[in-house]
């Protein structure tokens, strides 16, 4: 009997997520009718058909193709699988070589032939659905309606009218006043989250939200619509072949195509040539020396408020709420190498240490015999619905054998089949063996040697520099959940705690960290880190 695999996928999160559904139903009947036995389902939601490398469900029917766990691929249509020439002919050609054939609704068995001329008419149909958008989108430029997501100020009406919304706007000429006067857009930003306005997303405003990008146009304080000037054409847009993602490309500024519409400006003339004024003072100045990337970047984070400490001045720190909403009163900006100086040398002397990373290995065994004695009040109650669907298969087969048959009876043969085979999934992943989780003999001493080298050289430390390196900083990096920066005091010079927080996962060998064990707790280096500030 012949094994099939259900493929099915739909392309945008702006359809409906029943499509998949509704084809594995439809798929299942037709093998049903083809005297085939579904074996598996495969599904892709909400993803587009002109890559491969972000379908893991498609890359899974493939690789279990290649294991011989079936003999057909079902689908709806060819372009289920692919709307590329090259990536259908890879896997036309892939399953082939698995002795897998292609089945679709309309043929049993696809030929080349087919996969040749569909192809085709796939990619084809995305070339010319591409021009069409590009021409819509042309056309609405041209006429002052709306080309993409919605900007603040502005509300879209239906057929891509545009008007002003006269809440925001009072809020954008607010904004323009402001930092024409000499505020910067921190302080803006602070002043509208203090006084609770929300932002263009609804919630708290960022300087970047304000100050935005002179190269890319963005930001309230480049949005020359506000002006009365439609700007578009300002990127190209491709889809990366392999990971199917869009990758813009942007024009310089004199190659923005631009559409007067009078009727939407929000803001005067002299008040916009002078923050323009002001920003082309801002943009003469000398820009900071090009900063090393972070060692740690994306896991410091700020002791009072909880966001994110990152880089902004060479060699500096600073907390992103204070900076950019002026929500968290922590104004310190410790020296980014001593912090991961000191971050480092908790690692190396007190995380690393052998009895810490005993400590793990007990806890996860304790958690696993937790596992272990839950799933055993599980393992009766599926084996009790596997015996009685067993049973029940038995007396239908035996009734049909005698020439009993009716479609209810066959119909239920299949449901009873369904039901015994999830409990029994269900049971296999219970009764599955517990890995052993082992302390990796020589695993401490790796990574202090390994902390211990990054240390030496973290003065020339570049994680971009050499496969080694990132290497290096990875490794070091995957046994640290966050390290929070806590001020003892605001004044300058003052002292401040670094907190390490840990995973040693890594150290182990034979498992996965357990959820029940989540860290290794908090390891706190005392004061004396930060010498004087230079301030904001």
């Amino acid at each position: 009997m012949t094994r099939a695999a259900i493929y099915a996928r739909y392309s945008s999160d702006r359809q409906n997520a029943r499509s998949v559904a509704d084809q594995v139903a439809v798929l299942t009947e037709i093998a049903s009718r083809r005297g085939w036995t579904v074996v598996a389902s495969y599904m892709d939601a909400a993803i587009s058909g002109t890559a491969m490398a972000n379908r893991p469900g498609l890359l899974n029917a493939i690789a279990a193709a290649g294991r011989g766990e079936f003999d057909a691929l079902l689908v709806e249509d060819e372009d289920r699988i692919a709307r590329d020439e090259e990536h259908q002919w890879n896997v036309y050609n892939r399953l082939a070589a698995a002795g897998v054939f292609i089945s679709t609704l309309s043929s049993e068995r696809v030929s080349r032939m087919e996969v040749a001329f569909k192809s085709f008419m796939a990619a084809e149909y995305i070339q010319v659905l591409s021009a069409k958008t590009k021409r819509g989108v042309r056309a609405n430029a041209e006429q002052g309606r709306a080309t993409g997501a919605r900007l603040y100020g502005y509300r879209t009406q239906p057929g891509g009218h545009i008007e002003i919304i006269p809440a925001e706007a009072e809020v954008i000429r607010r904004i323009f006043a402001a930092y024409a006067a000499g505020d910067t857009a921190r302080e803006i930003a602070s002043a509208l989250n203090a006084e609770g306005v929300p932002g263009p997303k609804g919630g708290l405003w960022n300087t970047s939200t304000i100050s935005g990008s002179r190269q890319r146009g963005n930001g309230i304080l480049n949005t020359e619509l506000y002006a009365g000037v439609k700007v578009w054409g300002r990127d190209e847009v491709r889809k990366d072949r392999d990971t199917g993602k869009r990758v813009h490309r942007y024009l310089p500024p004199e190659q923005w195509k631009r559409t007067p519409v009078e009727h939407l400006r929000i803001i005067d003339d002299p008040t916009w040539r002078a923050v323009r004024d002001r920003k082309a003072r801002a943009s003469a100045q000398p820009h900071a020396v090009q900063r090393r990337p972070s060692l740690f970047g994306g896991l410091l984070r700020c002791g009072s408020c909880g966001g994110a400490y990152v880089t902004y001045t060479t060699g500096k720190l600073v907390c992103v709420n204070y900076r950019e909403r002026g929500t968290c009163t922590n104004r310190r900006t410790p020296a980014r190498a001593k912090v991961e100086a000191v971050a480092l040398e908790v690692l190396r002397e007190q995380m690393l240490a052998p009895q810490a990373v005993a400590s793990y290995v007990r806890a996860y065994r304790h958690a696993a015999a937790a596992r272990k004695a839950a799933a055993a009040d599980l393992r009766a109650p599926l084996a009790r619905r596997i015996a009685e669907a067993e049973r029940g298969l038995a007396r239908l087969v035996s009734a049909i054998e005698r020439g009993v048959s009716t479609p209810a009876m066959e119909a239920r043969v299949a449901d009873l089949e369904t039901e015994r085979k999830a409990a029994q999934t269900e049971l296999d992943a219970l009764t599955a063996p517990e890995p052993t989780i082992e302390l990796h003999p020589d695993a401490p001493r790796i990574y202090a040697e390994m902390v211990a080298q990054l240390q030496a050289t973290l003065a020339e430390f570049t994680p971009n520099n050499t496969q080694a390196e990132r290497a290096l900083a990875d490794s070091v990096r995957g046994l640290v959940d966050r390290i929070v920066i806590i001020p003892r005091s605001q004044e300058r010079g003052g002292p401040i705690d670094i907190e390490v927080e840990g995973t040693l996962a890594r150290l182990s060998r034979g498992g996965a960290e357990p959820n029940e064990n989540r860290g290794l707790g908090v390891v706190v280096a005392g004061g004396g880190l930060e010498p004087p500030t230079c301030g904001l």
